[in-house]
């Protein structure tokens, strides 16, 4: 009986060895999974991060991202604020939002004891702009909206304040009749009149499916800034601008070659809850493999020619709103950091 209970007790310990010598699943050895909010399933931010957050854990030590889908940037700052996320998703124009209590702020301010995001990845832009029939002769600048029925958006996102803030700066938000429609409307609105003009965008020069259904059913042009419009916007607006080149983004000829666009700027963003270490790791696999992150959605291709440029110019644009300490490490390991931003505390 006693060699029996002796050959089982050898047994056991000799199995216990064996699963003891196995070494453990990789992601295993990971700390708990960084959970990062997105956009809707299926949609490009989703499908970005997603992308992204495979990139990130294959080659980090011990980060584990995971892609939650939310309502949207402002919804994904929510929560993580009431601490369901480890970071978010976000524009420039949201984050300016948040720390400064305006817009979905003003009357819900962001829990005092909530993580902040910090500036963390940017990743692809989005560029607006206003469009109109090609045959509408009485609109060739932005003052020539004034009286008109113009489809913003979606009231209360980013792209209908954005838009906002530029009419605001040159004297137009009172003057024209915003109209709410659905998106799937704007082609057959556009030909019959029920809307004069409309303002549409590009994520990473790519139109969005609405526009680009537009752009294939209706001929179209550009509603030009005009040169003081332009000057206006840059200055007083707040917003980001930039140019987009026609040809890039549009099946027809719009009316120009090269366009003035107002900008959004949207990346994935962290707080002081992910260490500088871990958050500059993070940072330099994106910035170093930004030929993969390429291949997660063609409208990133455009960060792929120039990451640094991209989340520099981003930064510089809210220079307001802290950088993350460990991308900061980077950013002065490149040479790119300006004395005027700010970085976060630790």
């Amino acid at each position: 009986m006693r060699g029996k209970s002796f050959f089982i007790g050898v047994s056991i310990c000799v199995i216990g060895l064996f699963f003891s010598l196995i070494p453990p699943d990789a992601e295993a050895q990971k700390q708990a999974p960084l959970r990062f909010g997105s956009s809707r399933a299926g949609s490009a931010g989703y499908v970005t991060l997603f992308g992204v957050a495979k990139i990130i854990n294959d080659r980090a030590k011990d980060i584990y991202i995971e892609a939650v889908p939310t309502a949207g940037s402002i919804a994904s700052q929510r929560m993580m604020g009431k601490g369901e996320l480890e970071g978010c998703y976000s524009g420039t124009w949201n984050l300016i939002d948040l720390y400064q209590n305006r817009g979905p702020y003003e009357k819900s301010p962001y829990p005092a004891g909530g993580v902040k995001p910090y500036q963390t990845w940017y990743c692809y832009l989005v560029k607006l702009f206003a469009i109109t029939r090609a045959d509408r002769t009485d609109i060739k600048h932005w003052s020539d909206l004034a009286g008109k029925k113009v489809m913003v958006p979606i009231p209360g996102s980013a792209v209908f304040e954005i838009p906002k803030a530029a009419l605001v700066s040159v004297g137009l938000w009172d003057k024209i009749k915003v109209v709410d429609i659905a998106y799937t409307a704007v082609p057959d609105a556009l030909k019959m009149g029920t809307i004069d003009a409309a303002f549409g965008y590009v994520n990473g020069d790519i139109l969005i499916p609405w526009m680009a259904e537009t752009d294939s059913r209706v001929k179209i042009k550009v509603v030009m800034q005009s040169p003081k419009e332009a000057e206006l916007i840059r200055t007083k607006a707040g917003v980001a601008t930039g140019t987009l080149k026609t040809k890039k983004a549009f099946s027809q000829d719009v009316g120009a070659a090269e366009i003035n666009t107002i900008n959004d700027i949207y990346g994935f963003h962290i707080g002081k809850n992910l260490s500088t270490d871990k958050a500059y790791e993070m940072f330099k696999i994106l910035i170093e493999n930004a030929g993969e992150v390429a291949k997660v959605h063609a409208m990133l291709q455009e960060y792929a020619e120039n990451p640094l440029g991209l989340n520099v110019n981003a930064i510089d644009s809210i220079a307001g709103v802290p950088v993350h300490p460990g991308v900061a490490k980077y950013l002065k390991e490149k040479g790119v950091w300006k004395q005027s931003w700010k970085i976060g505390p630790e």
